[in-house]
């Protein structure tokens, strides 16, 4: 992790993602600008968190760890996406990893800032309701389509959700090396997740070549998502 000591940068940022209408300009004076790198943890489970985090460019992947040591995908954040309200304000340990995906910037918020924000700051409060809502939503959706719905499905959604982020170039993610660690996240075995890779790949729904997945039919990935993203 970098700090970036560039204030032009951080309001630059700030006004990009519309955080001049949510915080004061002290309260943005007075954060941090935080770089991470690709596969870097921004926090886990167990931490005690004395910042709130925004991002405000890149993307991370959320996942929990399950007791026999494996993980479960919670969702991908996209840039406004705030991560440490709950913990940082209930003083809560960290219960999920947060990790970044590619490079990553995220502002940091103290705990005393954020307070003191809180004070006369109702743009921040309607501002926090609505991620927490969010987070609700998307932790409920996540739930049932880990528990309920098979493989093929849960693997059309995480490429979709790893599509909307690429902009329909090739997911780099999805690597023959990595697919044991996809498997995971999914709650599946390798041996069952590239039996649906080959299977995605007959149909024509994705390319597989020098080592990564290409989505070729998106429609077809939109019809077995069913609606439902990791995000």
């Amino acid at each position: 992790m970098q700090w970036i000591a560039d204030q032009d940068k951080i309001r630059t940022l700030a006004g990009h993602n519309g955080l001049m209408e949510i915080f004061s300009s002290g309260a943005i004076s007075g954060m941090e600008l935080r770089r991470y790198s690709d596969g870097e943890a921004i926090c886990s489970v167990g931490d005690r968190l004395e910042h709130m985090f925004i991002l405000v460019e890149g993307r991370l992947k959320i996942h929990t760890l399950l007791p026999n040591g494996k993980s479960l995908l919670v969702r991908f954040a996209r840039p406004m996406s705030v991560i440490g309200d709950v913990e940082l304000l209930r003083q809560y340990p960290v219960k999920n990893e947060v990790v970044s995906m590619g490079e990553s910037l995220l502002l940091a918020a103290g705990r005393a800032l954020v307070l003191k924000e809180f004070e006369e700051n109702t743009a921040l409060l309607r501002f926090l309701v609505g991620e927490l809502s969010h987070k609700m939503y998307t932790l409920g959706q996540t739930t049932a389509l880990n528990l309920l719905y098979p493989l093929e499905n849960r693997f059309a959604s995480y490429l979709l959700s790893l599509f909307a982020d690429s902009g329909g170039q090739r997911v780099e993610e999805i690597r023959t090396s990595t697919l044991a660690e996809t498997a995971d996240l999914l709650g599946t075995s390798y041996r069952h997740l590239n039996r649906i890779v080959r299977r995605f790949v007959e149909e024509g729904i994705v390319e597989r070549k020098k080592g990564s997945l290409s989505v070729l039919d998106q429609n077809k990935l939109v019809q077995l998502a069913n609606g439902n993203l990791y995000e």
